[in-house]
């Protein structure tokens, strides 16, 4: 793999990772007001085809090499994602 489809996998599963955050918020804004047992196998069912997703993506991307520290940009880009929605979004009044 070439360092430049390495810095693209990284930028791609950071941007991942920032989407996957509000996504999921969004997700569970959606079922809120379910019943426990339907909010798990929907999330469950959430959970997978966001998995999907990022492995299609990435053997399109790069023909599947993977390495975990892709993984790690997802989780910092969700983190990024989490950060920017405390000090940003959240302080957006819509009245």
């Amino acid at each position: 793999m070439t360092s430049n489809l390495q810095l693209i996998s990284f930028l791609v599963s950071f941007i991942f990772g920032f989407f996957f955050y509000f996504l999921t918020n969004f997700n569970f804004e959606i079922i809120k007001d379910l019943k426990v047992y339907l909010k798990h196998i929907i999330t469950f069912i959430y959970v997978i085809d966001m998995v999907i997703i990022y492995v299609i993506i990435f053997y399109h991307l790069n023909k599947g090499y993977f390495h975990i520290y892709f993984i790690l940009m997802v989780f910092i880009g969700f983190i990024i994602g989490y950060i920017f929605y405390k000090k940003v979004v959240s302080k957006i009044n819509v009245k």
